[in-house]
């Protein structure tokens, strides 16, 4: 039986997502504003991450950057292209231990496809809407948030040798099936 090695590949690929400031921000409530994501998996799972909390009376400027290895097939690689990243600004009303338990106040959010997001080679603001679904004048601009993010890919093909031909002229090392020969 003619036994080949089956190649099976594999890709992986590096994420950085960047957050670098939010614009057009008016709360009185919250005390301290965060940015949460959310990036969509292959197994129609998500990968939270979450902003470091700071000030809502501050520039509102994190310069925080989320680093992110991925690695399965050229066809879970290429799904998980297919899906989407969640940008959510969030608040709390206070920086105590029950605020932080009884959970965030959502602001303001935006959907975008990974595409979109992944191939911009430099900074890009990224204009959300707001929970109450507010309509903006020309004098009140929508809540955005400036983001960064590159992506390094690597495919990598690897060989592994997988016998199902049950001898050992393929390598093996596991069948005893030959022919005894006696001179």
């Amino acid at each position: 039986m003619d036994s080949q090695p089956m190649p099976s590949s594999s890709s992986s690929f590096s994420f950085e997502l960047k957050l670098i400031r939010a614009r057009n921000i008016f709360v009185k409530t919250c005390r301290e504003v965060f940015v949460r994501c959310y990036i969509s998996t292959a197994s129609n799972k998500r990968v939270r991450l979450e902003s470091q909390h700071i000030s809502s009376h501050s520039n509102l400027t994190w310069n925080q950057t989320f680093s992110l290895n991925c690695s399965g097939t050229p066809q879970t690689i290429q799904s998980l292209k297919q899906g989407t990243i969640v940008f959510e600004l969030r608040c709390r009303s206070s920086a105590t231990l029950v605020s932080r338990m009884s959970g965030s106040k959502l602001l303001a959010r935006a959907e975008m496809p990974w595409n979109d997001v992944v191939e911009v080679p430099y900074e890009k603001w990224v204009v959300m809407t707001a929970k109450d679904s507010y309509v903006y004048t020309d004098d009140v601009k929508p809540p955005a948030i400036q983001i960064a993010a590159k992506v390094e890919e690597v495919a990598e093909v690897k060989t592994r040798k997988e016998y199902s031909c049950g001898c050992m002229d393929c390598g093996c090392n596991y069948c005893v099936d030959y022919d005894l020969f006696a001179i």
